[in-house]
């Protein structure tokens, strides 16, 4: 082959792996689809309990590897045992799919964010706490032990609305992170991409739940 010919090869190739790249770039892991698509199922069934038990229901997400759960994987649905302070499990502790974590529990006005800090997060590889990153936890004693957990949670009052842990707040928005990484035994977890996320959202007042993408936030 002459030199023009091997230039010309070389271009082409170089053309199509960029090409890859960028397809690769913009697909979603399964996992994470996959675990956003759990978690939707599970507040979709807190809001239902709470609303036909007449009490408050909530999707608590683990942080204790002491239950011999592991951290930031697993979640469960429990509802309120009104007067008894107790509350019942209705959805057994269930593992997201290997590959994807708990990242964070936004509140409030969250919708605001935009895409920049999403990406922006913590670089893949690096050890992360992600209670470190926005997850405010609350109490709850589930039936039948006698031991309080202090659990990350998004909570449904008695009429469908997302409330801010125990409080009767209604939030404006109230959603779950979901990354791609993986969780350590010890709490940590270490992020093996910046882009691929899923939010599991709701909101607060009539109580809509939805899957969303990061790039369907603003750039």
């Amino acid at each position: 082959m002459s030199l023009i010919e091997l230039l010309v090869v070389a271009a082409i190739i170089s053309m199509m792996a960029a090409l890859l790249g960028l397809g690769l770039k913009g697909m979603k892991s399964p996992a994470i689809k996959g675990a956003a698509s759990q978690v939707t199922s599970g507040l979709s069934l807190a809001r239902q309990l709470a609303v036909s038990k007449n009490t408050k229901a909530a999707l608590l997400i683990e942080t204790n590897s002491a239950n011999g759960r592991m951290p930031f994987r697993y979640w469960s649905v429990v509802y309120s045992n009104k007067g008894s302070g107790n509350w019942t499990v209705a959805k057994k502790w269930e593992s997201l799919p290997e590959g994807a974590v708990f990242m964070e529990v936004l509140s409030g006005n969250y919708s605001a964010i935009n895409k920049k800090d999403i990406t922006d997060s913590p670089v893949p590889g690096k050890l992360i706490t992600p209670s470190a990153s926005g997850f405010t936890t609350n109490s709850f004693i589930i039936s039948p032990s006698t031991t309080t957990s202090n659990l990350p949670a998004i909570m449904f009052a008695s009429d469908g609305a997302a409330t801010s842990g125990n409080s009767t707040t209604t939030l404006t928005n109230a959603a779950i992170r979901i990354a791609s990484g993986v969780a350590e035994t010890n709490g940590e977890v270490t992020l093996t991409s910046t882009n691929q996320y899923y939010f599991v959202e709701t909101d607060g007042i009539v109580g809509r739940i939805r899957m969303r993408a990061p790039e369907s936030y603003k750039p």
